[in-house]
């Protein structure tokens, strides 16, 4: 056999610009890949700090509306006592106006001389000294 080199033929130089085409190409599709990997993990990357922000947002928000309904029981709870306290207050002093005549005599004497009562009507109604009715009416008239 005689081993001579053959000039080649067009349709092996064909064949060889297509390989060498073909190899750009693979070149050229495994850069631009390279570069699409590099973007989706940045990508990624952005969008799970993202989402590590948001769900920190809403763990704070979340911590917060805790804070104020634990406040408003606190201070519903605080406002039934202020209200109970009230009531007792109220119906203490009820009582006391009950247990001292001479308070429901001044009592009824000052609700008198609001309705513009006069001095002996005062005197015949709450039996009272004239000088303390003449007092409360002026009291009265000093305040109006």
């Amino acid at each position: 056999m005689d081993w001579q080199l053959a000039a080649p033929t067009l349709l092996e130089l064909i064949l060889c610009v297509v390989v060498v085409l073909l190899t750009v190409a693979v070149g050229v599709l495994h850069s631009h890949i390279n570069q699409l990997r590099k973007a989706l993990s940045e990508s990624e990357n952005s969008h799970a700090e993202a989402i590590a922000r948001a769900e920190a947002i809403a763990k704070n928000a979340n911590n917060q509306q805790s804070e104020a309904q634990a406040r408003s029981l606190v201070i519903t709870r605080h406002l039934q006592e202020l209200d109970e306290k009230q009531t007792e207050i109220e119906n203490q002093l009820r009582e006391l106006k009950l247990q001292d005549p001479s308070l429901r005599l001044y009592q009824r004497a000052a609700d008198l001389v609001k309705q513009g009562a006069s001095i002996d009507e005062i005197i015949e109604a709450c039996d009272i000294p004239r000088a303390e009715a003449e007092m409360l009416v002026m009291v009265h008239k000093q305040n109006t």
